[in-house]
């Protein structure tokens, strides 16, 4: 009889535990609603109070904050402003940036000026001198002179006659008389000017013939005797060389009793 009453008391048993799982269920689901709606409310009360709806299309503008420089006061030492930031973010290439060239002075290259042609010139540039054509060959310059027999002490008169087929002869200057007796005379003639040199080809000066007869060549011989004079003259028609010019020497004899 003792094991029919405890067979008949297990069933109510299982009927107790059931209901303690059903009520640990029904609990665990009111904790969780309530979590749920107590992680709700402040996303509820940011939603309403919010002037702006903020959606996934707005881009995030970054915070950009403003440092306000305080004015100098008098007697206060201003500090240092911190200069720019030269760090250079990884992954940016900085450009180079050229260095202007400082502006010099302009450097002009000096031309050589055209060379001047080379006829009838004294620049040593054009060369060795030389006649273009060539001038022909010179006629000689010639001296002839006559004197008659005169007595000792008395004055002697000489006929002189110079010829030059082709260039001036100089009569003013640069001529000898020499009477033989150790007298002589040159007239007094200034300096000839100095004659640049010629270079390069050159053409002939014209011919210019000339004849001279020179008057009033005396000379008196105290001693008797047999002497030769001589009358030694020049032309030019170049300065310096002459194609044409030349030097002549004419003799006298002179007999004085």
């Amino acid at each position: 009889m003792m094991y029919e009453h405890r067979d008949d008391i297990q069933p109510a048993a299982h009927d107790v535990d059931v209901d303690g799982v059903r009520r640990r269920l029904l609990w665990g689901l009111w904790a969780a609603v309530i979590v749920t709606v107590l992680a709700a409310i402040p996303g509820i009360l940011l939603d309403r109070g919010a002037d702006t709806k903020v959606t996934s299309a707005q881009p995030f503008l970054p915070v950009t904050t403003t440092t306000s420089i305080p004015p100098p006061l008098a007697g206060v030492a201003t500090p240092p402003q911190p200069g720019p930031s030269t760090t250079v973010a990884k992954g940016v290439v900085t450009p180079v940036q050229s260095v202007p060239r400082l502006a010099g002075p302009t450097t002009t290259t000096a031309r050589a000026a055209p060379a001047k042609p080379c006829r009838n010139s004294y620049d040593a540039a054009c060369g060795p001198f030389r006649w273009d054509p060539d001038p022909g060959p010179n006629q000689p310059l010639t001296v002839k002179a006559e004197a008659r027999q005169v007595k000792a002490g008395q004055p002697v008169n000489f006929q002189v006659v110079v010829d030059d087929p082709d260039a001036k002869i100089d009569r003013s200057c640069n001529f000898v008389w020499d009477f033989g007796d150790g007298t002589t005379y040159t007239p007094p003639c200034a300096p000839s000017p100095a004659c640049p040199a010629p270079y390069g080809p050159w053409s002939p000066p014209a011919k210019a013939p000339d004849h001279f007869q020179p008057e009033g060549v005396t000379h008196t011989y105290k001693t008797p005797g047999n002497y030769v004079a001589s009358f030694t003259y020049q032309s030019h028609s170049f300065c310096n060389p002459d194609p044409y010019g030349g030097s002549g020497q004419g003799p006298a004899q002179v007999t004085v009793s």
